[in-house]
């Protein structure tokens, strides 16, 4: 779908495209797509730093009518569709249901839904002649609850898929009639070729769908951090989806190639030229921002423990990891980030695939812990590759141990033995407990080196515990807040300690 593409009014259609043209770095043709189930022919150049759809006088896909079936469509269905009529008797009722499966044409309906969805698997479509409409006894609408005993209750969609594929000649269906699904789908119909096991997904977006005449003109997103993906892409049996998003997240185009290879040529050049703009949106915020050096920034999907992923814009510094909804072009908002994890207080915890992955390029995420007052907090990062599994990885681990020696020591208020005093823990020169008065250390009251550190631990309130051995034995400091901030810290000064020894690779 297109979101607020940005037109070129100010110039010809024939101006605009000799001026493509003479700078393209890649054209051809692929299909916009301007509703859920519409498509249209365009246009697409690639230049340096733009990614350009034009509609020119392409059509629309249109319908492939079935030559046996009826001429007419029913309830606005397009003939080669049925649309038999619902007895109300079944609705919210099990049903069992056998399908002989055809040589061509398979089991002959269309799916949507799935757990990630939070739907059930949904016949969407039922195409006239094959299987599926042969039994009479399917309907769109039907709730597929199982398939030759195969629980798809909590299945994705892509598992509903993988798992109808695999079935043999005869197929037993459990399924359930809801009512309300099928009076979206059947609003939902259009024209646009869909073949079976073709469900076109809905887009990540929830913008409105844009008329015919929304779509004549050409549009354009800027490569400079945009998103291109293919995992954000609702479940692709045919693996031809690519979106491109623009930085500001207000517009974006949803394509789809006439084969694998086609897609994945035009989202690894559109990669490319947005990689190439890195060093100068990196320029962009050092000067913006003086005194902080960017090391890395790019997309990444932030896993949430309820309703679907979120896109940010992460940015790695020299002492933070921060997130943003979409690229600060002010200093102002570069400055408000949405999310800012220190790197000295933060740690890796996972990187790989996910636990719940059956497949190693599937789901590829990082977690991080950070320490912070309110507790322990996890996050979980998802990317599309495992390039930028392994960038991402290596830079922000790197980031921490730099953290490390670039801050070199931290001080936190606390009381031991019943006295107010500061704790200053020092990557070089370890633990010192010091009173001080108008911000000079007056007195030492214990001090110890790294080394001599046998055992840390926390009650998660307020309350640290510090085993050097010796005669102090274990000692008990209260940091009158949550002790994770500075239990993270010192896990960093060690690990970069060990770093420093050419233990870590």
């Amino acid at each position: 779908m297109v979101m607020d593409c940005q037109p070129f009014y100010s110039y010809s259609r024939n101006a605009l495209n000799m001026a493509a043209a003479m700078k393209a770095q890649k054209t051809g043709l692929l299909e916009l797509r301007v509703t859920v189930d519409r498509w249209i022919r365009v246009l697409a150049t690639l230049t340096e730093d733009t990614l350009t759809v034009n509609p020119g006088e392409g059509v629309e896909e249109p319908a492939k009518p079935n030559p046996s079936g009826p001429a007419g469509a029913i309830n606005g269905d397009p003939p080669n569709l049925s649309s038999s009529p619902v007895p109300e008797t079944i609705t919210n009722v099990k049903r069992t249901v056998r399908v002989t499966k055809q040589d061509v044409g398979g089991l002959g309906i269309s799916i949507k839904g799935g757990k990630e969805n939070k739907m059930p698997i949904l016949i969407s479509k039922i195409f006239k002649g094959l299987a599926a409409d042969q039994t009479e006894a399917l309907y769109v609408g039907d709730a597929i609850l199982s398939v030759n005993g195969y629980d798809l209750r909590e299945a994705t969609h892509d598992e509903a898929v993988q798992a109808l594929k695999k079935t043999g000649k005869e197929v037993v269906l459990e399924v359930k009639y809801i009512k309300e699904m099928s009076a979206f789908f059947k609003n939902s119909v259009s024209p646009g070729a869909t073949l079976p096991w073709d469900s076109p997904p809905s887009s990540p977006h929830r913008g409105a769908e844009l008329s015919p005449a929304e779509v004549k003109e050409p549009c354009s997103i800027p490569l400079k951090m945009c998103q291109v993906s293919r995992k954000r892409c609702p479940p692709d049996t045919e693996n031809r989806y690519f979106e491109v998003i623009s930085s500001s997240r207000r517009s974006s185009v949803f394509l789809r190639a006439k084969d694998p290879a086609m897609a994945q040529s035009w989202y690894n050049a559109i990669q490319a030229g947005a990689a190439s703009l890195l060093p100068r949106v990196m320029e962009e915020m050092r000067s913006m921002q003086l005194g902080v050096e960017v090391k890395h920034l790019g997309w990444i999907a932030e896993q949430v423990t309820q309703g679907p992923e979120k896109p940010v814009l992460a940015v790695l510094t020299d002492r933070d990891l921060v997130l943003y909804p979409s690229l600060p072009e002010s200093r102002e908002s570069l400055g408000n980030p949405t999310k800012s994890h220190p790197l000295i207080a933060t740690r890796l915890v996972h990187s790989g695939p996910g636990k719940s992955s059956p497949l190693l390029d599937s789901d590829l995420s990082f977690g991080l812990r950070s320490g912070t007052k309110q507790g322990v907090e996890t996050h979980v990062f998802r990317v599309d590759s495992a390039k930028e599994l392994s960038t991402w990885t290596h830079l922000v681990v790197e980031g921490c141990h730099n953290a490390a020696e670039l801050v070199k020591e931290v001080t936190a208020a606390c009381s031991w033995n019943g006295k107010e005093c500061t704790l200053g823990v020092h990557i070089d020169e370890g633990f010192t407990l010091f009173t001080q008065e108008m911000g000079v250390r007056k007195s030492i009251l214990l001090q110890q080196p790294f080394e001599r550190l046998r055992m840390s631990s926390d009650d998660g309130v307020r309350m640290m515990f510090l085993d050097f051995g010796g005669q102090e034995a274990e000692i008990q400091l209260d940091l009158h807040s949550c002790p994770k901030t500075i239990v993270f810290i010192i896990h960093s000064f060690l690990s970069a300690k060990v770093k420093r020894l050419g233990l870590l690779a």
